[in-house]
């Protein structure tokens, strides 16, 4: 079991690492970084809305373009 989990950690993790050294231009981040505000602002008003679904779909693409921004955009 502890093996599985290794390989698939290593699995995981390696394609990740790869990309952390790939850096986008300014520009594409900042239009990511504009895009991760879009989507929370559109969120917080369907949650205030209590359209949850809709909440619920922008809230988890700003965490996937936070994750992109993260990987590809800050630097160290």
């Amino acid at each position: 079991m502890k093996k599985a989990l290794a390989i698939l950690t290593l699995v995981l993790v390696a394609p990740t690492m790869s990309l952390a050294e790939e850096q986008y231009p300014e520009k594409i981040c900042s239009k990511i970084y504009g895009s991760i505000s879009l989507f929370l602002s559109i969120a917080d008003k369907a949650w205030k809305s209590q359209d949850e679904e809709k909440a619920l779909f922008y809230s988890t693409a700003a965490a996937n373009y936070a994750t992109i921004y993260e990987t590809t955009c800050k630097t160290k």
